[in-house]
């Protein structure tokens, strides 16, 4: 009878010690980045002198983002300006004479832009480039 009250001692400390030493495994928190989701359109356009050519695709911007323009016309001789109608209905814009353009904007409303090309020239130019927004 004594054996079997220390068998029945000896298991029990058993099972609390294997409770007490149940194994903690740790949890490692990976860091997602969140994708941003970035867009581009093509654009190709004939402009006549002394016009505002606009786009017929307007995309949605919140405050801090960018639009960059990347374009090239011809004659390259042609004052052009570049940019974008922002949601307060105004035309934000950068110049060139080179034939060439490259420019990133960072706006400052929350709304839907369109991109915006403006011939400063008395004869039509033929443009062709993209916007990433």
């Amino acid at each position: 009878m004594r054996l079997k009250k220390l068998l029945c001692i000896v298991l029990a400390c058993a099972a609390v010690i294997g409770c007490l030493t149940i194994n903690a495994g740790a949890v490692e928190v990976v860091e997602q980045e969140i994708a941003i989701v970035r867009a581009t359109n093509n654009f190709n356009a004939e402009i006549p002198g002394n016009l505002l050519f606009t786009n017929d695709k307007s995309f949605p911007l919140d405050i801090g983002e960018t639009i960059t323009i990347s374009a090239t016309y011809k004659p390259n001789s042609a004052s052009v300006d570049f940019g974008f109608i922002a949601p307060d209905g105004l035309f934000y814009s950068a110049n060139t004479k080179t034939g060439n353009f490259y420019e990133t904007f960072r706006v400052s409303q929350k709304g839907y832009y369109t991109l915006a090309i403006r011939n400063n020239s008395s004869d039509t130019i033929s443009v062709s480039g993209y916007v990433i927004y």
